[in-house]
């Protein structure tokens, strides 16, 4: 089974997709998909245009890629990884970098 790396982002508490939702809903798609989460990252509170030195989560999840022999990481929906073009770009090349690539559920 192939490893992944969750990451979830919220930047209010008042979302209709909270961290216990994206949790529920990458868990249950990487089931599916035959990946096995093996580690969750998480910024809470924090916009997904902010710059990535302001998104410690995000970081760490990269960094826990290789860390974990990971082939993705999965998040819920696309903007949960980055509102930006520019920041999602950057994103996708560093996971490129690790031999990995970024998956969405939605």
């Amino acid at each position: 089974m192939s490893k992944a790396i969750a990451y979830i982002r919220v930047s209010t508490e008042d979302q209709a997709l909270g961290p216990e939702a994206q949790r529920e809903a990458i868990t249950r798609w990487c089931e599916g998909e035959g990946l096995d989460v093996v580690a969750v990252h998480e910024d809470c509170g924090v916009s997904g245009g902010a710059p990535l030195d302001k998104r410690p989560g995000l970081m760490a999840a990269i960094g826990a890629l290789t860390e974990h022999g990971a082939t993705a990481l999965v998040v819920a929906k696309r903007d949960r990884l980055a509102r930006d073009t520019l920041a999602a770009a950057m994103i996708e090349r560093l996971t490129e970098k690790a031999g990995t690539r970024v998956l969405c559920v939605e």
